[in-house]
């Protein structure tokens, strides 16, 4: 019986239709909370963009018109031929001579007339001290070792007497001293003693310095 069945077709569409609009439903407002979206960029504008983040090439590349020629450098120089050349005979000499000191000789043994090893040491004090008034051989009264020429009086300042005993008296071995009289006081080697006041200056050698050598002394010395 045919006129009893129902239309299977609008069975379905029903339900279907009913899917698409709650469908549609919940789009409005998924599309409403996530605002348009942005335009995508021309492809006028992204060219743009990236034209400017790209570095200028003036200003990363030097320019090279402003560097002289490779010519200059080369021109400048002269050739080596052309320096002038010093003739060897201008040249300064590369050797100095040293200066040639005198060999030292031994001191001369005439001196005031005494005898020759006393000469000897006498011109070596002499020329030591600057020492220009020296008194040797001669008479004296009493005990005295100038009659036979054993005995130098160096007429001195205070400055230089004092530095004159002080260095015969260490080295009475090498000069063959017997004692020094130097400012009223007698030392032979032992010592200062304090002499008797003779009455003058002189006689108790404050303006020079008495000294008295051994007999048959060895004396080396050089001047």
């Amino acid at each position: 019986m045919s006129g009893r069945h129902r239309d299977g077709s609008k069975s379905w569409r029903l339900p279907a239709a009913a899917g698409v609009l709650a469908a549609g439903a919940l789009a409005v407002p998924a599309w409403l909370t996530a605002g348009p979206a942005e335009p995508l960029p021309t492809p006028m504008a992204a060219a743009d963009l990236h034209a400017f983040s790209a570095p200028r090439p003036s200003s990363s590349t030097p320019r090279t018109t402003s560097a002289p020629p490779s010519t200059s450098t080369t021109s400048a120089a002269p050739p080596a031929s052309s320096a002038p050349s010093t003739p060897s005979s201008s040249r300064p000499a590369t050797t100095s001579k040293t200066p040639v000191t005198p060999a030292a000789q031994a001191c001369s043994s005439t001196l005031a007339g005494t005898q020759p090893a006393v000469a000897q040491a006498g011109n070596f004090l002499k020329e030591k001290f600057g020492v220009t008034d020296v008194g040797g051989r001669a008479s004296r009264s009493g005990t005295s070792d100038h009659p036979a020429g054993l005995a130098l009086d160096f007429m001195v300042d205070t400055n230089t007497g004092n530095a004159l005993a002080a260095y015969v008296l260490a080295h009475q071995n090498e000069l063959g001293a017997k004692y020094v009289i130097w400012q009223q006081r007698y030392n032979d080697g032992s010592g200062w003693s304090s002499m008797p006041d003779r009455g003058s200056e002189t006689a108790n050698h404050f303006d020079h310095v008495h000294v008295s050598f051994e007999r048959g002394a060895k004396v080396s010395v050089t001047c």
